[in-house]
Formats: structure tokens, sequence, C-alpha cells
């Protein structure tokens, strides 16, 4: 018996809103034992749009979100056509252009990153451009330096440090970049942390 293609497709969602269910659950597990990890890929599932196919029911998760604005946020959510997912997406992108009616370079500039994003963020089934650091860095650009920190319990991983100098230009969501953000590894994901007192100063290594 063949499965219509419509209801194939919300199956298929169905499965990625369920995996980021589950990531977003073990997210808050780890913040829940040591109170310090960010929520953003809490919001991973509300971000998600089910009535989409592949190409685009994720489209929101990651740097988009971060530049959207929350009315555009709510209209993409609101959408069930592909075909209206696509127009939207251009017009979301040439709303931004500061050449209309010509190549967008804030769009190239995303999509270059979030190619590097891939390559070097993928983890736990997630592209890269979805993820914590990889959000950060198409955001924003490769930080300044880059080092780890000693958790503050022996079994915690190392915390991952990214700093941007005082004067970053602003990113591509409009702002300027934090001084630090900082990582850690909760299950399989690298998630956003916020640091408690008591951490070691950032140790000398190469950026990542």
């Amino acid at each position: 018996m063949s499965v219509p293609e419509g209801r194939r497709g919300r199956w298929a969602n169905a499965a990625v809103l369920a995996r980021a269910a589950v990531l977003a659950l073990a997210c808050l597990a780890g913040a829940a034992c040591s109170g310090g990890t960010g929520g953003s890929v809490g919001a991973m599932a509300d971000l998600a749009n089910p009535f989409l196919g592949p190409d685009y029911s994720a489209w929101l998760i990651g740097p988009v979100a971060r530049i959207a604005k929350p009315e555009e946020i709510k209209a993409y959510l609101a959408l069930h056509d592909d075909g209206e997912a696509a127009a939207f997406i251009q017009q979301f992108w040439e709303r931004r252009n500061p050449k209309p009616g010509q190549a967008n370079p804030l769009l190239a500039r995303f999509e270059e990153r979030a190619e590097v994003a891939d390559k070097k963020y993928s983890e736990a089934g997630l592209l890269g451009r979805r993820t914590d650091r990889g959000t950060i860095f198409i955001l924003y650009g490769p930080p300044g330096k880059g080092g780890f920190e000693v958790a503050r319990r022996p079994t915690d991983p190392p915390i991952e440090v990214w700093q941007y100098a005082a004067n970053a230009p602003a990113g591509l969501d409009g702002r300027h970049p934090d001084p630090f953000y900082r990582f850690t590894k909760r299950g399989e994901l690298t998630v956003l942390y916020i640091p408690r007192p008591g951490s070691v100063p950032l140790s000398a290594a190469p950026p990542p």
C-alpha cells in the first residue's frame, strides 16, 4: 500500500520534530544538572514548521531566527505550502538586500558561512548551521580568539570559549557580537553555556 506524498512529508517532518524535541529535552536535562546551558536549542521544535517539506520545515532553526522579526517568524510558521515558503524566503532576503534588485551580498555571506558551519559543526544528526556554534559563526564570522576553560565540576567537559574583539563589526542580524560565547557538550550536542563563578581563565589555544 503506497503512502500519499503529502502524508509521507508530514511523517518525515514529524520525525524531524521528534528528534528536535529529544535534543531539546537532553539539553534541558543538562541545564537542570549544571545550571549552565543556554536555552537556544530548546526552541528547535517551536521553530520547525511540520506542514512544509524537508527543504523548508527547519529553515528558521539557527541563525535565521536571530535575523528574522517576530512577525516574520509567525508568518512563516503559518505557511502550509512549499511554494509559498520558497517565495517567502526570497522576499525575506530581498528585504535585507543592501542593493535591491542586484545580487545580495548579505545572502551570499550567509550561504558561504553556512557551508563552512555544516562542515565544521554538524553533530547529533543536525546540520552545523542549526547548532549553537554554527549559529554564532554564521551571524558574526569566526572568533578572533578561541580556547577552553576548565569546567567547575571535574566530571564536566571543558568549556569551549570564543572571543570577539570590542570593535568587531555588526553581524548578519545587525547586532555586534558579545565579547565571549561559551559552549559545552551535553550528550551528543554542543550548546551555549552560561558560566558560573570559579572557572579557570581562557587558556592558550588556537581558534576553533
